[in-house]
């Protein structure tokens, strides 16, 4: 008998569900047992959606209530927020766990599904039970979860890059942070938008969102940062399909200098297989992130100035969606972090 936990994608034909089911089709231990469309939509060759896929010869079926007469172990939902939020109770209620790519269980504040989302969050209920599932921090408490917001891309890079600074006390609490973060275009989506065109993007560069970008409240949440610390974030499209760099500007506390922050990410790090610290003054790139679940941080500090550059970068499809989803449901299940996954 099988006893490798089933494991559905839903959204199975968007940029990060194809993602999964590439990882978790050659995963060692779980069983991918279905690929699902968005509900209301029809069956699909994933070859068809994208021919250089590692998912070839898979199908996506549309999602009917229907199905979970006989639900899975697991399920990865690679969906629209307002579609996560109200599926996730669906599964949940038949004792399937989730690990949901969406940002419709990251943040605790109701206000922000308003405000950033556009809606009213249908089960406020499940903000408080679900974990925010950024896996080097929550490796200890994922085991027990039932319910995992997977961060982010963008929050992703630049929580790995800030979180170990704040926690050491590193950084100047009076003073802000900037962020100056760029993605590829895979991290819009699977959009039939003018903005997204080839002739738009490419030999191109450009900011979009503003200073109140819906990422921000997720980052100033996991650092803890109150609403009188001052947070820039400004994301960028690159003329590039995948790929995500996050540079930070941060002041440090009095007499903090580069030794600090590289003995503050070793200690946070030790022991985490997909965090590379490159150290000071060695900047990491887009390539060598690139198709792994990695995050590669370098950093250079201004001692007189007290100012310290830090840059992170992953692979957004990855590391930023359907490789940490597949972290974290290794973590889950007790199986090695890093089993099926490229580093």
């Amino acid at each position: 008998m099988n006893q490798s936990p089933a494991v559905w994608v839903v959204g199975g034909t968007g940029y990060s569900g194809i993602e999964a089911v590439g990882l978790l089709r050659r995963h060692p231990f779980f069983r991918l047992e279905r690929v699902l469309a968005s509900p209301g939509s029809q069956p699909r060759d994933l070859q068809a959606v994208q021919p250089n896929s590692t998912a070839r010869g898979m199908r996506a079926e549309p999602y009917s209530p229907s199905l979970l007469e006989s639900p899975p172990a697991a399920v990865i939902l690679a969906l629209p927020d307002r579609v996560s939020a109200d599926l996730a109770p669906e599964f949940l209620g038949r004792g399937t766990r989730v690990v949901d790519l969406s940002g419709a269980f990251r943040v605790r504040d109701r206000s922000h599904y308003a405000a950033h989302c556009g809606f009213d969050h249908p089960h406020p209920g499940l903000l408080d039970q679900a974990l925010y599932g950024l896996a080097e921090r929550e490796a200890a408490r994922l085991p027990e979860a039932t319910l995992v917001a997977n961060p982010g891309c963008y929050p992703t890079a630049v929580l790995l890059a800030l979180l170990p600074l704040a926690d050491s006390g590193l950084l100047d609490p009076r003073q802000g942070v900037i962020v100056d973060a760029k993605s590829g275009v895979t991290g819009a989506g699977r959009k039939v938008e003018a903005a997204y065109l080839f002739a738009e993007v490419n030999e191109n560069l450009r900011p979009y969102g503003d200073l109140r970008h819906r990422h921000v409240p997720e980052i100033l949440q996991a650092l803890g940062f109150g609403a009188g610390r001052e947070f820039l974030f400004v994301p960028h499209l690159l003329p590039v399909s995948r790929g995500l760099m996050a540079t930070s500007y941060v002041r440090l506390g009095p007499g903090v200098g580069g030794a600090d922050l590289a003995g503050a990410y070793a200690r946070a790090y030790e022991g985490s297989p997909f965090v590379r610290i490159l150290g000071e003054g060695r900047w990491p790139d887009l390539q060598g992130a690139s198709r792994t679940n990695r995050c590669d941080i370098g950093w250079i500090v201004d001692s007189p100035g007290r100012t310290a550059v830090v840059v992170s970068v992953i692979d957004n499809l990855i590391k930023g969606a359907a490789g940490q989803a597949v972290q974290n449901l290794n973590l889950m299940y007790g199986r090695p972090e890093a089993e099926g996954l490229p580093s």
